[in-house]
């Protein structure tokens, strides 16, 4: 299968150098020109607790992406959705399609460009980062699911990336893991105001009503059956924390993507384009958290889940007001 991947940061790359060990046609694009360099010069290494291989694909930036692109997989973080979508204007070949390797509801930001019927979904949980040029941590294997975002049958285009990508099954019901993920992702934002790692904010008693509660905020809004994944059971949340805490501890990616963000690159987090479309004063009051730690106007320390900690027991209470900007 030939695939071209936007974006060959933690998730693209590692789907990227699977593909190409095993025998696909990859052709990575990303705007790092040191990332790119280092790829084409040494290829592109997968290291961590999985395996360690080092997969021969080519790379480009995006002003080197080819004139027809038969199949398509956008990676990039969800803010970023529009952009990678605009770089396949008048470059998807007719009958092409385009897989969303993405955390976050980015379909509609795909199809704006793409037009209707040209996006597969794809759900993926495992943890990698992206550690230095042409290096990526693959931290653990995880659930993978791909399938059409209207749902219903399996189609071939959902059979053939299912066969392809790694760790990956076909599903009839793609959205209802995104929503999924969509409640376990609300948890790890309001984890990664502290340094704490996953796991600990997963399993310590302190925190543990305020991960429930923002996890059934999140819920509530579902408009499709959501789907459990590596110890996640949208119907018993309250285990699913100590799974979830046990399944990260068993993973080299210790804290959230969101957390590197805030902590370690310094740069603007998916809490706008993950979050931002929620409604619900929990999910509202971490967005406005993390919003603060990027302009520099607070640390990421304790004291700000304590504070989320401490709003959730006034919303139960019935004590709590709207919340300003931290």
């Amino acid at each position: 299968m030939q695939l071209t991947i936007i974006g060959a940061g933690a998730i693209g790359g590692t789907i990227g150098a699977h593909l190409a060990r095993d025998g696909h046609d990859v052709l990575l694009c990303d705007t790092d020109q040191a990332h790119v360099d280092a790829i084409n010069r040494s290829g592109l290494s997968i290291e961590g607790p999985v395996e360690n291989f080092t997969a021969a694909v080519r790379a480009v930036t995006p002003d080197g992406l080819p004139g027809s692109i038969g199949r398509a997989a956008i990676a990039v973080k969800s803010h970023h959705t529009a952009l990678a979508a605009r770089l396949l204007r008048g470059r998807l070949a007719a009958r092409g399609y385009v897989v969303s390797c993405q955390n976050g509801l980015t379909g509609d930001a795909i199809t704006a460009v793409t037009g209707p019927g040209r996006l597969v979904a794809s759900f993926i949980n495992f943890g990698a980062d992206l550690v230095a040029p042409g290096r990526i941590l693959q931290g653990n294997a995880a659930t993978v699911r791909v399938g059409e975002p209207g749902g219903g049958a399996i189609t071939p285009r959902v059979a053939e990336l299912a066969e392809a990508l790694p760790y990956a099954q076909a599903t009839g019901n793609i959205m209802g893991f995104l929503w999924g993920k969509e409640a376990y992702g609300a948890m790890l934002f309001a984890g990664a105001v502290s340094p704490l790692s996953i796991a600990e904010t997963l399993e310590d008693p302190r925190w543990r009503p305020l991960m429930l509660a923002i996890a059934r905020e999140v819920l509530a809004q579902a408009p499709v059956p959501p789907e459990g994944f590596d110890g996640f059971e949208p119907g018993d949340l309250e285990g699913s924390l100590a799974r979830l805490a046990a399944f990260n501890r068993g993973s080299a990616k210790s804290h959230s993507g969101v957390y590197r963000d805030l902590v370690v690159r310094k740069r603007k987090t998916e809490a706008d384009s993950q979050l931002g479309a929620l409604t619900g004063p929990l999910t509202g009051y971490v967005v406005r958290l993390i919003h603060a730690i990027e302009r520099g106007e607070r640390p990421c320390d304790v004291a700000n889940l304590e504070e989320l900690a401490g709003y959730e027991r006034r919303l139960r209470d019935g004590r709590a007001a709207a919340p300003g900007r931290p």
